[in-house]
């Protein structure tokens, strides 16, 4: 007999086949099955398909809750057992993998989940000490460091918090890329059948680091500086919020052994917390996840802020200059990584950057000056990842970087690190500020070397169930509007020529002297993204058409 009550309107989920078994299995709770009795019938669809989780830019992330396209016990299991099942099919003699998670409620019992899977399957798993959570870019490192086959990160980054993921890397510390990732979903039990497997674990082959691992990647990290004194104490202060996430403890304490002696935490936001109280807004890329973060520089008379997203892959970067703050953006950060590294680094071999179709294209002019190479790829730093892994052997690495703040400045690892930017921003920051100068500073007069550029990423959001299907009426707007209007403009600037970019997804609009603009769906959460490259003969002149050009498209996205 069903759990519920037959004389109710239950027609969404008899007409389901999955969420009609999930209403009538004994492995789920009565509060449970309520929750999916509550659903819509688009939610019931949409939840309860039987089309398999795919990957993303970054893994695969999804709200949690009952269904086979949500996270839950289920899914995961799922999802570790097709883990488990690649791995095994690579026939080596034994296998490791590490799994960590970041601090999100129930991260902790989902990462025990895949450990128990995996161990089922014969894996042997490595988690940190007492399945604590773990940054990120340590789990990258960790992989490397110990040879280990692969890695599962539960974490959803900076999505909201009603979101969870999972997230794979491969043996060379980076993440999966698309054919790994779809050999692992051809694995992974169909939808209909997850309920029904069962899982039996092997506490002989779940093994926990001690605190040696996270050590050697903080020596890691000090190596990779280029003129950090590590005995010298750096007195100014630096304010520094984790957004209750994986840095709150592990990033004071490698900014100390540096020296930086006056880190000034936002006590608040400075403790795991899955709720994230004290952060309404945790992506650090949004100037409002600084406000708090600001009322302790203005106490302290700071004039440099670090944020970071929650798994830590991402660091913000704000500075104070002529009395004004500065929220600098992943491609100023870039810029600024890309010249200082280029000016500052010894090569034997051509130097060379990683970095994305949608970032800026400034860092070409600086490599060229240099002799240097710069690559791109897809967004997502999986395919940085692996583009760093294609050159780092004939060629000298320089740094990796997206617009969306995300940045690698060494290859201890693959994936993005908040931490090794913090270091190596703190380290300009230092040698600046000895000359009474800032990183504002520093960046004027990279423009005035090598001309005035702006560039910036306008995000909309959208607030529904079938938000990229939605999206993709913008796409055919815009993809068509030289032809639907026929104009050969927008506000005076050519369009010389409206592309599909198939690798980064992206249309791109180009226009004349070398600027663009490009438009690209988010893979990570329910964003249509909109990229600015704006050049002119001075800074006003860049302000002035990137603003008339916002404001221009915010009509058209609305139109």
């Amino acid at each position: 007999m069903a759990w519920f009550n037959e004389n109710q309107n239950l027609n969404a989920i008899k007409n389901n086949p999955i969420a009609f078994k999930w209403m009538n299995s004994n492995k789920l709770s009565d509060n449970y099955k309520k929750f999916i009795f509550e659903m819509s019938e688009n939610e019931i669809n949409k939840y309860f398909s039987d089309t398999k989780m795919t990957f993303g830019t970054a893994g695969i992330r999804s709200t949690v809750g009952p269904g086979t396209n949500q996270m839950n016990l289920f899914t995961y299991q799922q999802m570790s057992e097709g883990v488990a099942k690649w791995l095994l099919s690579l026939q080596k003699e034994e296998i490791t993998v590490i799994v960590g998670h970041d601090t999100r409620k129930n991260a902790d019992y989902y990462a025990m989940v895949v450990a128990k899977v995996l161990s089922s399957f014969g894996i042997k798993v490595f988690l940190y000490k007492d399945n604590q959570f773990k940054a990120t870019p340590i789990v990258s490192f960790s992989i490397k460091e110990t040879n280990a086959d692969a890695a599962i990160v539960v974490t959803a980054s900076h999505n909201p918090k009603n979101y969870l993921g999972f997230k794979v890397y491969n043996s060379t510390g980076g993440q999966i890329l698309d054919q790994e990732a779809q050999t692992i979903v051809d694995n992974m039990p169909d939808n209909i059948n997850i309920l029904d497997n069962t899982y039996q674990e092997n506490k002989d082959l779940i093994n926990y680091f001690d605190d040696s691992i996270v050590e050697s990647y903080f020596n890691a990290c000090c190596k990779c500086l280029i003129h950090t004194n590590v005995y010298e104490s750096k007195l100014f202060p630096v304010v520094f919020t984790g957004h209750h996430g994986t840095s709150c403890y592990d990033l004071p304490y490698l900014l100390k052994s540096l020296g930086y002696d006056n880190v000034v935490s936002v006590v608040q936001q400075n403790k795991p917390d899955p709720n994230f109280t004290y952060s309404p807004s945790f992506n650090p890329e949004e100037k409002n996840s600084f406000a708090l973060a600001l009322k302790y520089a203005q106490k302290t008379n700071a004039n440099i802020m670090l944020g970071l997203d929650p798994d830590a892959d991402r660091l913000a970067v704000v500075v104070k200059h002529k009395n004004k703050w500065h929220y600098l953006t992943g491609n100023q950060m870039g810029i600024i990584f890309t010249h200082y590294g280029l000016t500052q680094k010894q090569f034997e071999k051509t130097p060379f950057v990683v970095s994305t179709y949608v970032s800026t294209n400034y860092i070409d002019k600086i490599a060229k000056e240099f002799n240097a190479n710069v690559y791109r790829t897809p967004t997502g730093f999986k395919w940085m990842g692996a583009k760093m892994s294609q050159h780092i052997q004939n060629e000298d690495f320089v740094v990796a970087f997206e617009e969306a703040i995300g940045s690698l400045n060494s290859d201890i690892g693959l994936d993005k690190d908040g931490f090794q930017a913090a270091a190596l921003v703190l380290e300009i920051y230092d040698i600046l500020q000895q000359d009474d100068k800032t990183l504002i500073d520093y960046l004027y007069s990279i423009y005035e070397e090598f001309g005035y550029w702006k560039g910036e990423t306008v995000s909309y959001r959208i607030e529904s169930l079938n938000w990229k299907e939605e999206m993709q009426t913008k796409f055919e707007q815009f993809k068509k509007f030289k032809q639907k209007e026929k104009v050969k403009d927008i506000l005076g600037l050519q369009i010389k020529q409206i592309t599909w970019n198939e690798d980064a997804k992206a249309l791109e609009w180009h226009l004349q002297n070398d600027m663009w603009i490009k438009f690209r769906l988010s893979g990570t959460e329910p964003k249509f993204k909109i990229y600015f490259e704006i050049y002119g003969n001075s800074l006003e002149d860049c302000d002035a058409w990137l603003t008339a050009l916002k404001n221009e498209f915010e009509i058209l996205m609305h139109s």
